[in-house]
């Protein structure tokens, strides 16, 4: 857990749990070139990804950005927002970056089938309600479509006021309708980008396909454009997948765009 500020804005970085892929099947078309990225990888050629969520307060407002891998990966969510003194009661409102099941783990009680968060809406993006709605997919119908019957479903198209100082972005590529929240308060400027980009190796390649891309090429031109946006204007970036805690900034040096860790 690690907590900074954009404005007034109090933003909590949460780690739900950490585990490591081969570099060759997270980006199956890079062949030989990964190896220019050794440096983000272990001995066995892994690349490690968090699996982030983020906590925005704004004033008396709390938005839970995504719900992490769940208990079935020994996920920490609850445990780290006990740590931040978060109570699940004061979340307002949960949004999903997208319906990728390492997104979604802990929006119910296993046990009971309630809200892990009794209080909160939970703000969906309607074209990937649609679609993972479509895909029969297991951890879509254990997650999010209980929602709906539960009364917590709130299906939310482009922009989105959440907060005073928070604004959800359509950010598409990675799932059709995969979105993105833009803080902008006092001044400063931040956004909690889910998973335009991966892993630095993506910052610093933005063409290089994923295996996790809906659409690789939407993915790709969405990728390219933020990361030129972001570096440009400094906004503290909030990354689900990037290295732990996942805050930091996208800086350009020597032509190129790095990662640059809180």
């Amino acid at each position: 857990m690690k907590r900074t500020r954009v404005g007034n804005v109090d933003v909590i970085a949460l780690v739900d749990t950490i585990q490591a892929y081969p570099a060759a099947g997270v980006y199956p078309t890079a062949g030989d070139a990964i190896k220019g990225y050794s440096h983000y990888l272990d001995s066995e050629g892994r690349v490690a990804l968090n699996f982030g969520c983020f906590a925005l307060r704004d004033g008396s407002t709390t938005v839970l950005v995504d719900t992490g891998l769940g208990p079935e990966s020994n996920g920490q969510l609850l445990a780290e927002l006990d740590a931040a003194g978060v109570a699940r009661e004061s979340v307002s409102s949960v949004i999903f970056t997208h319906l990728h099941m390492d997104h979604t783990g802990w929006n119910l009680d296993r046990a009971t089938g309630k809200p892990n968060f009794p209080n909160a809406s939970y703000l969906v993006p309607r074209g990937d309600w649609d679609h993972f709605g479509a895909q029969n997919d297991q951890f879509f119908a254990r997650d999010v479509a209980p929602l709906e019957a539960l009364g917590r479903l709130d299906l939310i198209e482009g922009e989105r006021v959440l907060t005073q100082a928070c604004v959800a972005l359509p950010t598409p590529g990675h799932t059709p309708a995969h979105t993105s929240v833009v803080i902008s308060s006092a001044g400063e400027r931040g956004i909690i980008l889910g998973d335009v980009v991966l892993s630095p190796i993506d910052a610093e390649e933005p063409s290089l396909e994923n295996s996790f891309d809906w659409n690789g090429g939407i993915a790709g031109e969405t990728r390219r454009l933020m990361l030129d946006r972001l570096s440009g204007d400094g906004s503290l970036v909030g990354g689900s997948h990037l290295p732990a805690p996942g805050l930091g900034r996208f800086v350009r040096a020597g032509g190129r765009t790095a990662w640059k860790p809180l």
